[in-house]
């Protein structure tokens, strides 16, 4: 087997082309139909279609780097509570994800001898000597 297949799958890919990601929301246009607190819902998507709200476009480049990626791996920490107040996720599934982020995030920093940054621009990101546009 490949322990990394998709890690390398992925990076051949980025290497040789540019990227590019949709990000769609469905808007909550009914809360009796489509309630927020009950996640085993599924939501019509005829009432409320996939909406594109972003798209990301990487450039073709190299993707994950011994040594380099390592360390913003054990040194960064990610989360959807790290973005704008208005964008926070929501629900109950949410509110219970958000600890064990926390807990997460706590545990890894005093596991691995590092300190965990949450970047908020581009430049609190490590990159042992990368430059990163």
């Amino acid at each position: 087997g490949r322990p990394d297949a998709l890690r390398q799958d992925i990076g051949e890919v980025l290497i040789e082309q540019d990227s590019v990601w949709e990000l769609r929301v469905q808007l909550c246009t009914d809360l009796e139909a489509m309630p927020v607190e009950d996640s085993s819902v599924v939501w019509d998507e005829k009432a409320s279609p996939y909406v594109a709200v972003a798209r990301l476009t990487v450039p073709a480049q190299l993707g994950w780097q011994h040594g380099i990626s390592e360390q913003q791996e054990q040194a960064v920490s990610y989360s959807p509570w790290h973005g704008l107040a208005a964008h926070q996720p929501i629900g109950g599934v949410n509110r219970a994800r958000k600890p064990t982020y926390e807990m997460s995030t706590k545990f890894r920093g005093e596991h691995n001898g590092c300190p965990i940054h949450e970047p908020r621009a581009l430049s609190d990101i490590p990159t042992g000597g990368m430059t990163i546009d």
